[in-house]
């Protein structure tokens, strides 16, 4: 099934191909159809349109928005059905620690020093489980986290430089891990909007077949 995949940036892509191949061995990527977190409102209506005549999968942060329900409805109106719209709370990275022991033992870090997962509201009814942060992510991953790797490679590649926001090989070091460790059974478990887009993906084919 051939599928566009909408991201900001390399890592964004790499997790959509990642959760495709996890759902499925049976799609294709069309397309890599790149849009910043600025750029998507305005572009939302393009992919909609778009997904009518292939499924569109879109990966967002939840960004300034203090729920994902409220960001689709401010976004959009009329959402088509194979526009399968995501939303990582809080980011993408959070995604990737969600699979608390392979991110730790790959980035040579202690267990004991992984965020962990909580119960939150997000404006439903039903408590979702997502990993908590004192800040952003991925903010928190590059500044904190992988202070405490065992690992002095690591910490260089992910340290940010002065006035950088990411590491000087953030996307070298993390694209690996994604592709070859990142374990989603388990992550999965430690965040619903992961699990969510899981299931979104799933329902594809089910449309389909």
């Amino acid at each position: 099934m051939k599928v566009y995949i909408v991201g900001e940036d390399a890592v964004t892509f790499t997790i959509i191909e990642k959760i495709l191949t996890y759902c499925s061995d049976g799609f294709k990527v069309i397309t890599k159809l790149p849009a910043r977190g600025g750029q998507i409102k305005s572009k939302i209506a393009e992919f909609n349109k778009l997904s009518k005549s292939n499924p569109v999968v879109l990966l967002t942060d939840l960004d300034a928005y203090s729920c994902a329900p409220q960001m689709i409805e401010q976004l959009i109106e009329a959402k088509n059905n194979d526009f399968i719209f995501n939303i990582a709370v809080d980011e993408a990275e959070a995604w990737l620690m969600a699979d608390r022991e392979g991110f730790a033992s790959y980035f040579k870090i202690k267990i004991e020093d992984m965020p962990s997962a909580y119960q939150t509201k997000q404006g439903g009814r039903k408590p979702l489980t997502e990993m908590k942060f004192v800040y952003k992510s991925s903010m928190y991953l590059t500044h904190e986290l992988i202070q405490k790797s065992k690992s002095s490679e690591y910490i260089r590649q992910l340290t940010p430089k002065k006035n950088a926001a990411k590491g000087p090989e953030y996307n070298g070091c993390i694209l690996p891990f994604i592709q070859n460790v990142w374990n989603i059974d388990s992550a999965r478990q430690n965040s619903d909007s992961l699990n969510r887009m899981i299931l979104r993906i799933e329902s594809i084919e089910k449309r389909q077949s």
